[in-house]
């Protein structure tokens, strides 16, 4: 139950960012707006190494898990959201956003080939459920 809560706390809160964002947008280039956003981010990554104790626990990370992690904040914290911020300048925010949500797609089959990750009737049915909601989108 904590996990839900915690993932429901994140949607929301992933939720009401674009909102920020596309008001933020209106008058500055996606390339700057990215430049900006990532001084929060920034502020974030400063905050975690003063007042938590798990920035000690980085010595012992492995390299594949570095260059893992890595390569997955270069997609999705620059390449992507500058891809987004491109995308949400130029559309409306209560399209863009929902196309961009559909990224469980991709997720749901990259698990099941890769990870062996276990099709269920439920999971077919929530993936139908946002290629429908992608088609009534486009």
């Amino acid at each position: 139950m904590e996990a839900f809560l915690l993932a429901l706390l994140t949607a929301l809160i992933w939720g009401f960012v674009p909102f920020l964002e596309k008001v933020g947008l209106s008058s500055v280039h996606p390339t700057a707006a990215y430049l900006i956003r990532s001084s929060g981010v920034f502020l974030g990554v400063v905050a975690v190494v003063a007042f938590t104790p798990h920035a000690s626990s980085l010595g012992k990370v492995g390299m594949k898990s570095i260059i893992l992690l890595v390569l997955a904040g270069i997609l999705a914290g620059f390449v992507a959201q500058i891809v987004f911020y491109k995308a949400l300048k130029l559309g409306e925010i209560s399209r863009i956003v929902p196309i961009v949500s559909c990224s469980p797609l991709f997720t749901f089959f990259l698990g099941w080939l890769f990870l062996g990750e276990e099709v269920t009737l439920s999971k077919v049915i929530g993936i139908l459920l946002v290629l429908g909601g992608l088609f009534l989108l486009r």
